[in-house]
């Protein structure tokens, strides 16, 4: 698959849409504990683009990103024009909008995202199954509730599916077999890793504790002292359980990548080589002249993961 594949459309403040089919590179990222999509784009030309709104991806007529400009810079050189743009996806901003502090009760993923606070060109999986309450914290944005919200009723982690879709679920899952592979392997990362939390009660004792000896085996010896939270009013211990399984997030990850790109999306599947399949964690799409469009698979394994 070469690179003409690939559609880059930019739209102004003023109303006026570039469509560029000629780009030197790109780099397109989807990742389970990311709530956005991530895109960066080199263009050899770009004179007279400016005030950029809204910046939209496609490979093979598929719509991969929908975002806003985090930055675009146009440089012109030795008569050459460059121009190098990075957006984020329109469900960014879930984790840059607060709610009211709070209790909120019986609260299902419908009402949360269409009654509480609306962020444009973010849709959401139907779902209309409520928890008794979630406790807002002060500072606590829309992605953290949404977070409370699928751990209450489904002991997972939500994820955005499509172009800012929020999901609680994966919807008609598919796999893809690649083929032109020229990559695999596997990797672990501890860095985040913590082995101990401790959480204060109501009374100032640090009475509640987790761990999981999944970071103390590995020779990792990391304490937390937080205050008592009241996100996880009555499942205090379920609430440190998921602090702790957020930090091995990634912690085992498997790899492939391949020429072209399947069409896959987070929480599909892939088959591996030897023949095993696995969840998609993330998925990156990449283009440039010399190779084309390239897709690396990635599939981690932790608490929420390949479980």
């Amino acid at each position: 698959m070469n690179i003409e594949n690939a559609e880059l459309t930019l739209k102004t403040t003023g109303g006026t849409t570039f469509v560029i089919n000629k780009l030197a590179g790109f780099r397109c990222r989807k990742e389970r504990y990311t709530p956005y999509s991530a895109l960066d784009a080199t263009v050899i030309g770009g004179e007279g683009v400016s005030d950029v709104v809204e910046a939209k991806f496609s490979v093979g007529g598929k719509v991969l990103h929908r975002g806003i400009m985090d930055s675009l810079t146009v440089t012109k050189s030795g008569g050459r024009t460059v121009m190098r743009l990075s957006s984020r996806g329109f469900s960014s901003m879930l984790a840059q909008n607060e709610l009211a502090p709070g209790l909120l009760a019986g609260l299902s993923l419908n009402s949360l995202m269409s009654e509480k606070m609306i962020v444009p060109n973010v849709t959401w999986q139907n779902s209309s199954q409520t928890v008794r309450y979630i406790y807002v914290n002060e500072h606590d944005s829309q992605w953290s509730a949404i977070v409370s919200l699928s751990l209450a009723l489904n002991e997972d982690y939500p994820y955005i599916g499509a172009v800012n879709e929020v999901r609680l679920s994966p919807v008609n899952p598919k796999t893809v077999v690649p083929e032109n592979i020229f990559e695999e392997g596997s990797s672990g990362d501890y860095s985040k890793m913590v082995s101990h939390y401790h959480m204060k009660d109501v009374n100032g004792s640090y009475s509640y504790n987790y761990t999981d000896g999944f970071a103390a085996a590995r020779g990792i010896v990391r304490h937390k002292y937080i205050a008592y939270d009241r996100q996880f009013v009555g499942l205090s211990d379920y609430g440190l359980k998921y602090r702790l399984g957020f930090t091995e997030r990634g912690c085992k990850s498997r790899f492939m990548t391949y020429i072209g790109y399947g069409g896959e999306e987070l929480r599909d599947k892939v088959t591996f080589p030897d023949g095993s399949v696995c969840e998609i964690s993330a998925v990156e799409i990449c283009g440039n002249a010399k190779r084309g469009i390239f897709t690396k698979d990635i599939c981690y394994f932790d608490k929420y993961c390949n479980k």
